[in-house]
């Protein structure tokens, strides 16, 4: 048999390299795209928690991991069709919501529903309190909407914009979901410094949750965080970055359409609380 002639055999190569390169690229994209992960737009309490789901993920040879701090109601839009492949932090009310969302059943932190008024703040409100009064929270927080009665609901795009609300006059109380050191931090409105209630209105724990497409992911994420929990790395993940905060005698700024910001206090002083 008559051997194929060199520029036949290159070219027979070369198709062969392009097909095999042709079979291999989407395998190759697929393995790169990263994990879409819907967070918030308020970013206070966020930091600790995307370094754990990474760690987490990462376990799962998942080092691509995309965070999009979306709306509330934009992101529930997104999962039901289809187009994130997780949630950050949910309640268990979102989950009831969302059966398109899989739960990952290991809390990752326990935040409080506090309210924010403008001074002077009472010690406590009631359910009575609550239906006689102007509540604004972020559009979408189930934990917040529940405790508000329909004709009272004043929605806001972020806790800024609730605060904000609170401060202008257009609402008299603001629901933001937060640890019990963030909300003793001053919260800095534009008409002036808005005060706490120390009570808070209800305790609630949050979760990460994938999509159902990712419900291969249920299982090796529930460990690998159960396992970070068991050793204490979750915990001690929040104790150091309020550890951090309270460092710089900040004061928290609310801001139009934004996350609320943290601001030193002036150098050598206390930071200011407003009366309660």
């Amino acid at each position: 048999m008559r051997p194929c002639p060199r520029p036949a055999l290159l070219l027979a190569l070369s198709g062969l390299l392009a097909l095999l390169g042709l079979a291999a690229g989407p395998a190759r994209a697929q393995e790169a795209a990263p994990v879409r992960i819907a967070t918030n737009i308020e970013r206070s309490y966020f930091p600790p928690v995307e370094a754990l789901l990474r760690k987490a993920y990462a376990s799962l040879g998942q080092t691509q991991v995309e965070y999009l701090a979306w709306p509330l109601p934009r992101a529930q839009v997104e999962l039901r069709a289809g187009r994130l492949d997780a949630v950050a932090m949910r309640t268990d009310a979102f989950f009831e919501q969302m059966p398109q969302v899989r739960k990952i059943d290991v809390p990752l932190l326990t935040l409080q529903v506090f309210a924010f008024a403008r001074p002077p703040c009472p010690a406590s409100l009631t359910p009575e309190d609550l239906a006689r009064r102007r509540i604004s929270y972020q559009r979408g927080m189930v934990a917040a909407e529940v405790l508000v009665p329909e004709a009272g609901r004043v929605p806001a795009n972020t806790p800024s914009d609730a605060f904000l609300n609170v401060g202008a006059g257009s609402a008299d109380l603001a629901l933001v979901l937060t640890t019990p050191w963030m909300a003793g931090v001053p919260i800095e409105a534009r008409q002036g410094t808005l005060c706490q209630v120390s009570t808070p209105l209800a305790r609630v724990a949050l979760y990460h949750g994938v999509h159902e497409s990712r419900a291969a992911w249920v299982a090796p994420l529930e460990q690998a965080l159960r396992r970070m929990r068991d050793r204490g790395e979750i915990q001690q993940a929040w104790a150091d970055y309020e550890r951090s905060l309270s460092g710089e005698n900040a004061r928290l700024q609310a801001l139009p359409g934004r996350s609320l910001q943290f601001t030193p206090a002036t150098p050598g002083s206390a930071p200011a609380r407003p009366p309660q």
